[in-house]
């Protein structure tokens, strides 16, 4: 992967500038936005600086063996009411993305974007966006080499989290081979991925299990069984959501599953997956989100019920048009 020399020198000279840096991700962070976050305040120690890893939200419980996850600070838990001049804002595709964090960003703040979605607008005075990564973990790799920063274990198991997930366990379309040999070089630099998979995926709460028989019985098929939606309501609330849109997806003959989730703030969170044809980030950037082709979502108010009924009409719309 080529990145403008200009660019990288910046880059390096910002990381270990004397001011403190901010490092922050999108609201609900995933794996990917959490290693990434982690791996970019090492790259930033190994660099000479300080950096202060401050999210809206809680580190997921299932990220929290990842190394440095126990020193990620929420906006709640901070009394820290600076105003940072250096800011890396990693996996989000808009600045409004990381929510409430925003306001400890100074207005004159030098803000580096490092992401990987196509719907990404290009908002930091340095941007790194390269929609051809299947992960911020797999950009991150490549700029960890560019920088001549050592490639730690501590390092590759964040950067490993983040590329597994986003790949699916590399099943997704987005995977290729560089991300195969991504995966590879940070196996050999110390991650235990069957160690991380099992943290990721197989442990697993009961009451979880018992959430997901629910939603799972709140499948239907739409259409001629190319859409499908399932309903997760409050109380069936689990910790990572989005995987179990998955079994939606399996379905033979569904194009594009659905599921919607209810939210706190009584907004309902839409997250879409699509097999072949869909391009599910267009649909989530009309509702005001974002994502990848294959992997997006949004949020709208509503009920579970209203927001479903809104939905399915353009869900099938875009696959007949995706036939025509």
């Amino acid at each position: 992967m080529k990145f403008v020399s200009r660019d990288l020198d910046k880059l390096k000279t910002l990381l270990s500038s004397d001011d403190q840096v901010l490092v922050t991700t999108h609201i609900r962070p995933d794996p990917d936005a959490i290693g990434s976050v982690l791996a970019i305040r090492e790259m930033i120690k190994q660099l000479g600086s300080e950096a202060h890893v401050i999210l809206e939200d809680e580190c997921p419980p299932r990220c929290g063996f990842l190394p440095g996850a126990d020193e990620i600070l929420t906006l709640s838990e901070t009394k820290n009411t600076q105003r940072y001049k250096a800011v890396v804002i990693v996996d989000a595709g808009d600045r409004g993305r990381v929510g409430d964090v925003e306001r400890l960003i100074s207005t004159s703040a030098e803000i580096v974007n490092i992401d990987h979605h196509s719907s990404n607008e290009h908002f930091g005075t340095l941007n790194f966006v390269y929609p051809d990564t299947a992960a911020c973990g797999e950009l991150l790799y490549f700029l960890i080499k560019a920088l001549s920063i050592e490639l730690t274990q501590t390092l590759a198991t964040n950067l490993y989290a983040g590329l597994v997930t986003d790949t699916g366990r590399f099943r997704h379309t987005n995977t290729t081979s560089r991300s195969l040999q991504v995966g590879a070089a940070l196996i050999d630099a110390g991650a235990d991925a069957a160690a991380i998979t099992d943290h990721l995926y197989y442990d697993i709460a009961a009451q979880d299990i018992r959430s997901i028989g629910i939603i799972l019985g709140s499948l239907e098929l739409h259409g001629r069984g190319e859409v499908s939606t399932m309903l997760v309501k409050l109380d069936q609330s689990i910790e990572d959501p989005d995987h179990v849109v998955d079994f939606a997806r399996a379905i033979n003959g569904v194009e594009v599953a659905a599921l919607l989730s209810e939210m706190k703030d009584g907004k309902i969170r839409v997250s879409m997956r699509s097999k072949a044809r869909v391009d599910v980030s267009k649909i989530a950037e009309s509702f005001g989100g974002g994502g990848h082709v294959r992997a997006a979502g949004f949020r709208m108010i509503g009920t579970l019920t209203e927001v479903r009924d809104k939905i399915v009409p353009v869900l099938l719309k875009a696959v007949k048009d995706s036939s025509a």
